[in-house]
């Protein structure tokens, strides 16, 4: 949830832009499309009270929207701006004072001196908002000094700042301090408002937030019970003394000196979870292992080749492996036919054996084209009858029609598959007693046998099936298979995205890059001898010399281990950045592998010192966002870390303290929005978060400095 605590609605002052004026419809949509769920309404020494209660109306539960006006305010060496905000329970008692105050001036020229500010406001314990420094018109420190001197709560002075930078920098110097929209142009609000501050705890309204500012420590504890936690029993340092914890469904650190045992405890952690059956390693940075999760050398690498409709040719393969030469039928045998005088009275009888055979090639293609139709409408009807969507989308009576089309369709099918099966049976069967009848007469009378066929048609087809069968060989081969690309992860500073890419090519017989692989067992030298064999048998398939080519390529050395074209894939993968080949140092292999562990989707993160080998830079602007991002879809997530831009930055909901003393080890949990660390042992034993953090963690004071990009944590 974002916070907004300075927003216009109305061009109030004459150096107010138009494009402030904005209708309650528009500012509710303004503010619903965003992750704002908090704003105040702060217009020019004007409070609109029916506008605000229109708006209020129309937002309803899906945002708190509180009434402010933003004040001319000056002493003696000058003029600021400060915003007065109270609770919208209060809004028209707040109308009436802002309405009282400003009477007889107008939005141009009224201004108003601290004292009287505190006096029409204070009862109602606003918050004050002061324009401090370089968010101009600023409020000078004497004119703070008399707020603060008057105001009744003085945790409700806050600085208002121009950005989260310098918020974080007043605050890590002890002063509150946020930062608001100012908005000038509301068509640009929905992308600004992607740097407004974050509100790491939900509140209810404005009297809790009061609460959360001051920092009740039962209102902190309640709020953080509202969030989903596990209470953990471990036995970290196997010494049988018992460590129990609260993990919330977010962000959880810990952290303390080296040598105190925060790796243990991560791995007592995981070994929990992975007992109940929730994958949960612990992730260590480590670049030597980037090409191994990347799987560089393609061990583990696969392709189907079906999705891209390549051929696998398996069938086409062995077909040319064991293809033998049809001869045709000599003169002689029809010569001696006829010249022969058959005298055996018997043979002369059998007129069987002169009939000539029937084609029967068509009658079969026949049955084929049916048995294959009949096939695909019987396994979708079986998938229509069984799949439920289709129940769920068709009525009970057009589900029936559906299913006795299908069932009539099928019989028709079926009675022209069964006459085209006999059909082409009746066909073969008569061939059939042809050919054993004229061998037998010729057998048992000495008699010659007309020769069926001429054997042309024969040794025609058989060079047609080969020539077939070896195109379609080269075809899958010369087909193209699109590279797989995967994004790895942002390397920073602006050097751009790497990417992880796979290349995959057919050995054609003329691939002579030294970087490609064999996908399968066949080695480089094998894929290309049966490639080039291949080829030849194509070229010389109509030629004598065909099945010297088909007796060349079964001659190739172990070329049994092609049994399809999947065997003549190679592949190359290798990392790109900007499109050309990269490789990460060690530290950008840090980086890419963390981002790899984060946009895993996990229910538990379990991170050993992320911050190894990487910036500072690098882990707020790209590692602490998506650390967040996992925190909001309530993920939960356990961090070992020396880095106070992850232990900070991410204003974590538990934090726990390791370290070693005369005492010996001690483990304290707390949290930034109590600031306080409990020893587990002795809950009277506290210690200040803020200065633990600031003295224990590395870039400590830097971090504290950008503390104000997330509001509650002063």
């Amino acid at each position: 949830m974002k916070i907004d605590i300075h927003t216009h609605t109305r061009k109030c002052k004459s150096g107010d832009a138009h494009t402030r004026e904005i209708s309650p419809d528009g500012f509710c949509e303004a503010i619903l499309s965003t992750e704002v769920g908090v704003v105040a309404i702060t217009n020019h020494n004007v409070f609109d009270l029916s506008q605000f209660q229109e708006i209020q109306a129309r937002i309803g539960p899906n945002a708190h929207v509180w009434p402010g006006v933003e004040l001319d305010v000056y002493d003696e060496h000058g003029r600021g701006h400060l915003l007065v905000i109270t609770s919208p329970t209060l809004a028209e008692q707040f109308s009436a004072a802002v309405i009282d105050l400003t009477k007889g001036h107008t939005p141009d020229s009224f201004k108003v001196r601290i004292s009287d500010v505190l006096a029409c406001f204070d009862a109602m314990e606003p918050l004050y908002v002061a324009h401090y420094k370089q968010k101009r018109p600023s409020v000078s420190d004497d004119m703070l000094a008399v707020l603060e001197a008057g105001a009744k709560n003085k945790w409700s002075i806050i600085k208002e700042v121009s950005n989260g930078i310098s918020a974080g920098i007043h605050i890590s110097h002890g002063r509150a301090s946020i930062y608001g929209s100012d908005v000038h142009d509301w068509s640009k609000y929905v992308e600004g408002a992607r740097d407004l501050p974050d509100l790491r705890l939900p509140i209810d309204g404005f009297e809790h937030f009061c609460l959360l500012l001051k920092k009740d420590p039962t209102t902190i504890n309640t709020v953080l019970d509202r969030k989903t936690f596990e209470e953990l029993t471990l036995d970290p340092f196997k010494d049988g003394k018992k460590l129990t914890l609260k993990v919330f469904n977010d962000i959880n650190i810990i952290f303390g000196p080296k040598g105190t045992g925060k790796s243990c405890i991560l791995d007592a952690i995981a070994k929990h979870y992975s007992k109940n059956g929730i994958d949960a390693k612990v992730f260590e940075s480590a670049s030597g292992r980037l090409d191994e999760i990347f799987d560089v050398k393609g061990k583990s690498l696969n392709i189907n080749l079906n999705p891209l409709d390549i051929n696998y040719c398996t069938d086409e393969i062995q077909a040319i492996r064991t293809a033998v030469e049809v001869d045709v039928t000599s003169t002689a045998k029809f010569k001696t036919f006829f010249e022969a005088t058959v005298s055996n009275k018997n043979a002369k009888k059998i007129l069987l054996k002169d009939i000539d055979p029937e084609e029967e090639g068509e009658s079969k293609r026949n049955f084929d084209k049916y048995h294959a139709t009949v096939s695909k409408i019987g396994e979708f009807s079986d998938f229509v009858g069984t799949d439920p969507l289709v129940r769920e989308e068709l009525t009970p009576e057009a589900f029936d029609d559906l299913d006795r089309i299908l069932r009539l369709l099928l019989e028709r099918l079926h009675g022209k598959e069964w006459a085209g099966f006999v059909d082409w049976k009746e066909i073969s069967m008569l061939n059939s007693a042809i050919e054993t009848f004229r061998k037998e007469v010729a057998r048992e009378t000495g008699s010659f046998a007309k020769p069926t066929t001429t054997g042309f048609r024969d040794y025609a087809e058989n060079r047609i099936k080969i020539a077939v069968s070896a195109r379609a060989i080269v075809k899958s081969l010369i087909s193209k298979i699109p590279n797989e690309e995967e994004i790895v992860g942002d390397l920073g500073s602006g050097k751009g995205q790497l990417n992880f890419l796979t290349q995959y090519l057919f050995q054609t017989g003329k691939v002579i890059d030294s970087g490609m692989t064999p996908l399968g067992r066949a080695k480089k030298t094998v894929q290309k001898n049966f490639a080039n064999a291949v080829g030849a048998v194509l070229k010389h398939v109509f030629q004598d010399d065909l099945f010297h080519k088909i007796a060349e390529l079964n001659g190739v050395e172990d070329a049994d281990e092609v049994k399809s074209v999947w065997e003549m894939l190679l592949f190359k993968r290798y990392f790109t950045l900007d499109g050309l080949p990269y490789t990460p140092s060690s530290g950008e292999a840090s980086m890419v592998m963390l981002q790899k562990e984060l946009g895993t989707d996990k229910d538990v993160y379990i991170l050993d010192e992320p911050e190894k080998s990487l910036g500072n830079e690098y882990i707020n602007d790209v590692i602490v966002p998506l650390i967040k991002e996992r925190a909001k879809s309530g993920r939960r997530i356990v961090i070992s870390t020396h880095d106070a831009n992850i232990a900070v930055r991410t204003l974590p909901y538990c934090s726990i303290y390791r370290n070693y003393g005369q005492e010996g080890y001690r483990t304290f949990i707390g949290n930034p929005f109590s600031n306080n660390l409990v020893n587990l042992e002795k809950p009277d034993d506290l210690l200040d978060w803020k200065v633990v953090s600031m003295r224990t963690l590395e870039g400590g004071k830097e971090a504290f400095g950008e503390r104000g990009k997330i509001y509650g944590n002063a």
